[in-house]
C-alpha cells in the first residue's frame, strides 16, 4: 500500500511540479530541486519494496518534501482539487509510516542522532544571523525583522543550536525522552502559525523553501520518534530528583506555558502588554517557543533523575543569558516606564540565577 501511495505522488511531482517549474524562465534552482525529488522518489520505493531499515525515514522526508510542493502550488494557485487528493494522499502515507514503525530499543540510534544534526544545523544557522548580524537576519530567515527582535530570535535559535549537540552525545533514551516531543512541538507549532500568515512569504526566496521543508519534516519526523520509543518508559538510573528542582520546573512550566498560550490565543492584546514595540504576527511565532518551553518543563518535572531533565534546564538556562545578552544590547527599545521591562529583565535574570545553580552544583539536582 505504501509504494502504491508513494507511486502516486512521484506522478504528481513528476507529472505536475516538474513541467510547471521547468516552463517558468529564470527557475533554474526550482528545476535542480525537481529532478532531486523525482531521483529521491525513485530511490525511495525500491527501498519500501525491499524493506530497508532507511525506508520509513526516506518516506517521511520525501512526503515532507510533497506537502512543502502542494503549499507552493496552492499559492501560485496551480491545480487546487489535484492538491486536495495530494494532501489526502500524504496523511495516509503519514499514517501507515506510523503504523509500520518499528519499536526501538533503550538506546539512541545513529539514525536520530542525525536526525538531531539536522536540527542543530539550522538552528545553529538562523541564530548566528540573529544575535550576531541581526541586519541581514534575513540571509536565514524568509523575513526581516529589527535587530532586536532578530536578537530574541536568535537567542532561542542558538540555545536550541547548543541543546542538540548535547543531545547527539547522548546514549539512552531516557535523556532525550523530554527534548522529542519538544522539538516536534516547536517546530510543528511555527509550521501551522506560518500557514495563516503565507502573505508574509515570498516564494522566490530560498529561505521561504527551507523554512516550510524544515518546520514541516521536523515536527513529523520527531513525533515519529517518540511514537517509536513509546514503549521505553524506564527511568535512567541515579539519584531521585530533589523535590526543589521538581518544583521550579512545574513552576516554569506554568508560567511559560500561559505566556506562550496567551500570545497565540490573544496576540493582538500582548503586543500592548509586551516590554517592547512587537506585531500580532511575531506574538503567533514567539508563542510557539514559550509554550515549548512550558510544555517541556512540565514535562521534565514528572522525570526522576537529574539525567533525565538536564538537556531542558540546559535548553531554558542558555535560552535565559542568550535573551538577556540581546535585551541588554538594545535596552534602549525597552520601556522601562511600565512593569513589563522590569519583569522581563528581573524574570529571566532569576530564571539564569536558580538554572545556573542547578547546573553547576550537584548537591541541589540529587536527592540525598
Amino acid at each position: 500500500m505504501l509504494t502504491v501511495l508513494l507511486a502516486i505522488q512521484l506522478a504528481g511531482i513528476a507529472g505536475i511540479f516538474a513541467p510547471y517549474v521547468f516552463a517558468q524562465p529564470d527557475r533554474l534552482g526550482l528545476r535542480i530541486f525537481a529532478v532531486i525529488l523525482c531521483l529521491l522518489a525513485l530511490l525511495t520505493l525500491p527501498s519500501i519494496w525491499f524493506e530497508k531499515p532507511s525506508a520509513l525515514w526516506a518516506t517521511l522526508t520525501l512526503v515532507s518534501f510533497k506537502l512543502t510542493i502542494d503549499l507552493f502550488t496552492w499559492t501560485v494557485p496551480l491545480n487546487r482539487p489535484l492538491i486536495v487528493v495530494s494532501l489526502i494522499i500524504n496523511a495516509a502515507t503519514i499514517l501507515i509510516a506510523f503504523r509500520q514503525a518499528a519499536p526501538i530499543g533503550p538506546t539512541v540510534t545513529p539514525s536520530e542522532k542525525v536526525f538531531f544534526g539536522c536540527v542543530l544545523v539550522l538552528a545553529a544557522w538562523v541564530g548566528y544571523w540573529g544575535l550576531f548580524a541581526p541586519a541581514q537576519v534575513d540571509m536565514a530567515l524568509p523575513f526581516k525583522v529589527p535587530p532586536l527582535h532578530a536578537r530574541f530570535l536568535g537567542a532561542m535559535y542558538l540555545s536550541g543550536a547548543i541543546v542538540m549537540l548535547v543531545s547527539m552525545l547522548v546514549r539512552i533514551w531516557p535523556e532525550a525522552r523530554v527534548i522529542v516531543p519538544m522539538i516536534s512541538i516547536w517546530t510543528g507549532m511555527l509550521g501551522i502559525i506560518s500557514l495563516f500568515h503565507l502573505e508574509a512569504f515570498n516564494w522566490s526566496r530560498t529561505q521561504v523553501w527551507v523554512w516550510f521543508f524544515a518546520y514541516i519534516c521536523f515536527p513529523i519526523i520527531a513525533a515519529w520518534i517518540a511514537w517509536r520509543q513509546r514503549s521505553q518508559r524506564e527511568h535512567a538510573p541515579g539519584p531521585p530528583m530533589p523535590g526543589a528542582l521538581r518544583g521550579y520546573l512545574y513552576l516554569q512550566g506554568v508560567v511559560a506555558t500561559l505566556l506562550g498560550l496567551s500570545l497565540l490565543i490573544a496576540p493582538t492584546a500582548m503586543t500592548a502588554l509586551w516590554p517592547w514595540k512587537i506585531s500580532s504576527v511575531l506574538a503567533h511565532m514567539y508563542s510557539a517557543p514559550f509554550l515549548t518551553y512550558g510544555l517541556g518543563s512540565l514535562y521534565a518535572a514528572r522525570q526522576q533523575t537529574w539525567i533525565e531533565v538536564r538537556i531542558v534546564v540546559y535548553l531554558t538556562l542558555g535560552f535565559a543569558l542568550l535573551v538577556l545578552v540581546g535585551s541588554l544590547l538594545h535596552r534602549q527599545l525597552f520601556k522601562f516606564g511600565t512593569p513589563s521591562a522590569w519583569l522581563w529583565f528581573g524574570s529571566f535574570g532569576l530564571a539564569a540565577l536558580v538554572l545556573a545553580l542547578f547546573s553547576a552544583i550537584p548537591a541541589l539536582r540529587q536527592k540525598t
